[in-house]
């Protein structure tokens, strides 16, 4: 496994080169912000802010997820893959280690610059721990989702379906926000704290600690699935 995980890091290496420069600018301009914010600034407003930087960096991991497999859709390359002694439980298993390591760098980067942010400020802002738990989950769910489509029909249908998705669950939302009961963000004098108050509660660490276990185990499902799904696909694959 550990040759297959360093081909992949290899293949993977001037995506992962931009991330890592993206993700140094956003921690950056963290840093910068907690740093230098006049002390009239609101403390909701960049406690608002930091969760949202966060966010663009755990969808930027994902966006650049789906270059893993571009090096590997050709059936000639997938025909070897399957005479390998590892085979393609070893491949598939391989892309799925990967993602998920780039993923908890992303966590760990996270929650080493809220830790220094929550330090610089005196610890007078909210911790981001609970909102970048629920940030990783979600995004090794969205990882699950879409690689048994990236592996089986390809980059470009399996691109559709994942970011379709998303716009589906963009739309939902955009729908409640406008007819359903928002009457607690409409009440709420600071919104950001009432928020935070919210996902730190001891209902939410339990909720929160009941979605990494479904979230890991629904990634352990998609892997076993998407193994029968890559053999289909590599016959589907261009020469």
């Amino acid at each position: 496994m550990s040759g297959i995980l360093y081909k992949n890091f290899l293949a993977y290496k001037l995506d992962l080169i931009t991330l890592g420069i993206i993700d140094a600018l956003c921690v950056i301009s963290i840093l910068l912000a907690t740093a230098f914010a006049p002390t009239h600034s609101p403390e909701g407003m960049l406690t608002g802010i930091y969760p949202m930087i966060y966010f663009f960096m755990f969808f930027m991991s994902n966006i650049f997820d789906h270059q893993l497999f571009a090096a590997d859709e050709k059936r000639a390359i997938g025909n070897f893959v399957i005479s390998c002694p590892s085979g393609a439980k070893g491949h598939v298993e391989g892309k799925y280690y990967t993602l998920l390591i780039v993923n908890i760098a992303t966590l760990v980067i996270c929650l080493l610059t809220d830790t220094v942010i929550y330090l610089i400020a005196n610890s007078t802002m909210y911790s981001s721990g609970s909102v970048l738990m629920f940030l990783f989950c979600g995004n090794i769910l969205y990882t699950a989702f879409g690689t048994p489509f990236y592996l089986r029909f390809g980059i470009q249908f399996g691109n559709t379906v994942k970011y379709g998705s998303l716009g589906v669950l963009l739309a939902i939302g955009v729908i409640y926000f406008l007819f359903g009961d928002i009457s607690f963000i409409l009440e709420s004098e600071n919104l950001m704290e009432t928020i935070m108050t919210l996902i730190s509660g001891d209902a939410a660490m339990i909720i929160m600690s009941i979605f990494l276990v479904v979230s890991i185990l629904l990634y352990w499902v998609s892997c076993k699935i998407s193994i029968p799904l890559y053999k289909k696909g590599v016959e589907a694959y261009e020469q």
